[in-house]
């Protein structure tokens, strides 16, 4: 299973929030140019690769124990919803429960540092797998969740047995007074109703990334 390799001659000019949109360009680049083996997934042979951008990125793992691995490849596979360490382009998984991790993504693709924590962190949530940190304070955190679905490939539309890896996010904000996590969509009603009246207070575009990020910190201060 050959699932690694570069990206970065790839990546086109699409801006999100004035950055690169890795994911949008990673799903057209499997779409149009992935020449890698298939990945068995039920009955299905699936083209792309599990794991977020499929590649390895720079960076640490946290444990609950307290133990950290650091400065080391870093596989998240999120259709698993599990993180490990490329050896040897090989997923090694830690040995306990990662309490969180963060990835370094490169320059050519936004230069991002992702921060991660295991939803199981926070109190009454019931979510499973990742959460990347956009914003987060006293009050309330903003966090999206990398997924994965099969969907059909659009270049073997009649072959039932042929999906496609499509990577995305879901979007969250975390109350932190009442330990609820609520699935929110970018748009202003939604964010609203999350947030209350402080968030209108703010004059934040709330359909975007960076204006709901805005008016958590806001909120938070």
């Amino acid at each position: 299973m050959k699932q690694f390799f570069t990206l970065f001659a790839v990546f086109g000019t699409l801006m999100v929030n004035a950055q690169p949109d890795p994911i949008g360009n990673f799903n057209k680049h499997v779409i149009e140019k992935w020449t890698h083996d298939y990945i068995r997934v039920s009955q299905y042979r699936v083209k792309g690769s599990p794991y977020l951008l499929g590649e390895s990125f720079n960076g640490d793992i946290t444990m609950k124990t307290g133990v950290v691995t650091v400065d080391k490849k870093i596989l998240y596979d999120i259709y698993d919803q599990k993180v490990g360490v490329d050896l040897d382009k090989k997923f090694v998984a830690p040995d306990g429960e990662v309490s969180g991790f963060f990835i370094q993504l490169p320059e050519a693709i936004g230069g991002e540092k992702l921060n991660f924590i295991n939803a199981s962190n926070l109190p009454k949530v019931n979510l499973k797998g990742y959460l990347n940190v956009l914003a987060d304070g006293s009050k309330f955190a903003f966090m999206r969740q990398y997924k994965i679905r099969l969907v059909a490939d659009p270049a073997e539309m009649y072959s039932k047995d042929i999906k496609l890896f499509e990577q995305y996010y879901d979007y969250y904000i975390y109350n932190r007074s009442s330990s609820t996590l609520t699935k929110i969509k970018l748009k202003s009603k939604d964010v609203l109703e999350v947030l209350g009246d402080a968030a209108a207070n703010t004059k934040e575009n709330l359909s975007t990334v960076l204006g709901v990020r805005l008016a958590v910190e806001a909120i938070n201060k």
